[in-house]
């Protein structure tokens, strides 16, 4: 299993976390993904990076389909392929109503055709070619990117559901997973092998990604960041229907009535401690990785790092978040061998 990490900007701030994500290249870690959901864009980090690193994958993990035009997006991703030499993989999702309707004050409709259309489209644009279209979802006359050819762009989807799950198995290079468990992936990957049946291919190149947050040797204290984290999530419905398909959906239930009745600290109080334990990897350095461990042998092929720390300031942070870099490394691992998976070898 590739091991990656995401730049924590919400933890450290993004020069730090950019500082922080370069280290990591050189401690072994295989891949750097970005994710973008308030705090940095997703790309801005990369762009710093491509100039920083010559081995790590970069890539977003994820944006949303609907806050970009694809033909705006086609060009940013083939911008980070050539600043990169070829080592940029497109992350991009439908992300959540919340998100994109509330913040970002766009239309959130119709994610399936969304997503098909968008990545199609992507696709084409980032080829070469001259792309029209008249979809349910996506419009785009007559554009062509004005710039010099650039390596293929691996594509992943965001899923958590059944149905974006086999949409990520037809016509992706790769899946992106969070909050789920090993158990949860391997139940996710049955729908993604079902998409896979109807396309040509084996698999063999195909990518599971998932981001894992993650705390290494933090005092105890970290479970109630943990909580606070994982509240966050247990109170978007596309999240706690996840949740409920692993298992604990009562548990998300009363999480939500509490926090849609203004009783936030009642909310994160209601977290079961199962429930962080299953979706929060912490402890030990050695616990740890024995968690991550169970995740390669559910069949995720790159784990994605989101390091958590309840330091007091940023820079207390970024201290110890490069010391739980430090503890993981692969480089201090024996054998360091990581199975490759890029452009070479998506089908």
């Amino acid at each position: 299993m590739r091991l990656g990490v995401t730049p924590p900007v919400e933890m450290t701030g993004v020069r730090a976390a950019v500082d922080l994500a370069a280290r990591a290249e050189d401690l072994g870690y295989t891949d750097v993904f970005s994710s973008e959901v308030g705090s940095a864009d997703a790309f801005s980090p990369l762009a710093a990076l491509a100039e920083r690193t010559t081995r790590v994958r970069l890539g977003t993990a994820l944006v949303p389909v609907f806050t970009r035009p694809p033909a705006l997006l086609a060009m940013t991703a083939a911008s980070l392929q050539s600043l990169s030499g070829g080592r940029f993989v497109l992350g991009v999702g439908a992300s959540t109503a919340n998100i994109v309707e509330r913040w970002m004050g766009q239309e959130f409709r119709d994610p399936l055709t969304r997503v098909r259309e968008y990545v199609h489209a992507v696709r084409r644009i980032v080829a070469g070619d001259k792309v029209s279209v008249e979809g349910r979802e996506i419009r785009i006359d007559g554009f062509r990117r004005q710039a010099e050819p650039v390596p293929p762009v691996p594509i992943h989807v965001g899923a958590l559901g059944p149905r974006m799950c086999s949409l990520a198995g037809e016509i992706a290079d790769g899946v992106q997973f969070a909050l789920m468990t090993p158990e949860g992936v391997r139940g996710a990957m049955n729908d993604v092998t079902r998409g896979m049946r109807h396309t040509p291919r084996d698999g063999a190149g195909f990518d599971v990604l998932q981001r894992i947050p993650i705390a290494v040797d933090e005092p105890e204290p970290v479970s109630e960041l943990a909580r606070r984290f994982l509240t966050g999530y247990a109170i978007v419905p596309t999240y706690a229907s996840a949740l409920e398909r692993q298992g604990f959906g009562d548990a998300a239930a009363r999480v939500a009535r509490a926090w849609a009745a203004g009783d936030r600290a009642k909310a994160v109080s209601l977290l079961p401690d199962e429930l962080v334990d299953a979706f929060f990897v912490h402890g030990t350095a050695s616990e740890c990785r024995a968690r991550l461990d169970e995740y390669a042998r559910a069949g995720v092929r790159t784990a994605v790092l989101m390091h958590l720390s309840i330091g007091g300031t940023p820079e207390e942070r970024a201290e110890r978040i490069a010391s739980q870099l430090d503890a993981l490394s692969p480089a201090s691992l024996d054998p360091p061998a990581q199975q490759p998976i890029g452009p070479s070898d998506v089908t």
